[in-house]
């Protein structure tokens, strides 16, 4: 029997010159627009026998109206901001609302500006090309709101960068951040996307530039509303040297998928990757990371973990990839899984793709139900059935929530109680 043919559906598209004047942009931005809606017009879906779609419709990340109309909604949102932030920025409606710098970082050379405007020096769609896949060549064509972050050379900043990128209840929400890191800077950056509601779409990419020898900690912390169906995607580049940690948060929305990862480009670069989600209800949450050696004495190692209450799915695919010039590499990657009810499901693909014999990697995956012995332990001990489980999924997000930000962890660790005492 012949193989189906991959659904080719109508993306609107049709306004990416106007898109392009209306934000003042430049030739080469236009340029990269068109190529862009050149690849999905028509859209070819992924062939959903692919391990990276197979537990996710594709569909469901295809606007059903033309994200590149330039209609800027006034929003109100109330962002109450802590005092020790070096800058701060927010996406929301279609724009850039708020760009705060404080003294110490602007002296320092810091810039934080509409990256609509901004010179990128070739860097806008060169870590995450249109070419990576559909959602990301859809957000490169009729991407407005965006943000550029630059880190001069050798300024390390005390405090950490905020940039909040809100979901409104617009159909197509396509926000775009770009993050330039020095040679030897240092300095941590907090990507939180919230809001949204019901029909929400989201599908947002951001590119990290890792110069030589920077120190980059980022958190990808994504808490919408229910009723949001959102595709995030963020890739980072590491030049010689370099050291990039990312954190990962994955709560809200009812269908989520994220694409992340890192190319470790030049030598005795390093990456670490710790990953934390919790669904609850008939939350569906699909990531997909990556880590690719490039180059040789590089250093990768994820941790991720999820927990799953109610009918909430997950689906996990990691990859590690060794390149035949990445000798004298190590890449470690490990996912676990913890199923808190019985119609709670989870999928974990790991995988490896080593082309060169001077390496060490391992993997590993589970997926296991609560261990009712220590539920019962605990509340022999007095406690009662919620902060029995509680007590437990802490421990088990325990390692990974420590990485994140103090305000931040705050918030999970009030979202995970909240969902826990649900069930």
């Amino acid at each position: 029997m012949s193989a189906q043919p991959n659904p080719t559906l109508s993306v609107a598209l049709e306004h990416v010159e106007e898109l392009a004047r209306g934000l003042g942009e430049s030739g080469d931005a236009l340029a990269l627009r068109e190529r862009a809606r050149d690849l999905v017009t028509p859209l070819v879906l992924p062939d959903r026998a692919r391990h990276l779609w197979r537990y996710t419709n594709p569909e469901r990340f295809v606007p059903v109206a033309d994200p590149t109309v330039l209609a800027p909604v006034a929003i109100a949102h109330e962002w109450p901001r802590e005092d020790d932030l070096a800058a701060a920025a927010l996406i929301a409606g279609g724009a850039l609302r708020m760009v705060e710098i404080d003294d110490t970082a602007r002296r320092a050379g810091v810039v934080i500006e509409d990256l609509h405007r901004a010179a990128t020096d070739g860097l806008l769609g060169s870590l995450v090309p249109p070419e990576h896949g559909f959602a990301e060549a859809i957000n490169t064509a009729a991407w407005h709101g965006g943000v550029l972050v630059r880190v001069p050379a050798g300024v390390e900043l005390e405090h950490p960068i905020r940039v909040r990128c809100v979901a409104s209840a617009e159909p197509v929400s396509v926000p775009r951040v770009l993050v330039v890191a020095g040679a030897g800077s240092a300095f941590e950056l907090v990507e939180g996307h919230v809001g949204g509601g019901v029909p929400a779409l989201v599908l947002g990419v951001t590119e990290i530039a890792v110069g030589p020898d920077a120190r980059v900690r980022y958190s990808l912390v994504q808490r919408w509303d229910a009723g949001v169906t959102g595709h995030l995607t963020a890739r980072a580049r590491l030049e010689r040297g370099a050291h990039f940690q990312m954190s990962l948060a994955s709560f809200g929305g009812s269908l989520y998928k994220a694409d992340v990862g890192a190319v470790l480009a030049g030598e005795g670069a390093q990456a670490e990757m710790f990953g934390v989600s919790m669904g609850g209800e008939k939350q569906h949450m699909d990531h997909h990371t990556e880590h690719l050696h490039e180059a040789r004495k590089t250093h990768s190692n994820l941790d991720f973990k999820v927990a799953l209450t109610g009918a909430a799915r997950s689906a996990y695919t990691g990859m590690i990839r060794i390149a035949h010039d990445a000798g004298g590499s190590e890449a470690y990657q490990v996912n676990r899984n913890l199923l808190l009810s019985e119609d709670a499901r989870a999928e974990s693909i790991p995988e490896l793709e080593i082309l060169t014999d001077d390496v060490r990697c391992s993997h590993g995956a589970t997926v296991a139900p609560l261990d009712e012995e220590q539920v019962f332990y605990l509340k022999s001990r007095g406690l009662p059935h919620f902060q029995a489980m509680r007590l437990i999924v802490y421990g088990f997000l325990g390692q990974t929530l420590q990485r994140l930000p103090a305000t931040t962890r705050e918030r999970i660790e009030a979202l995970v109680a909240s969902r826990l005492h649900e069930e």
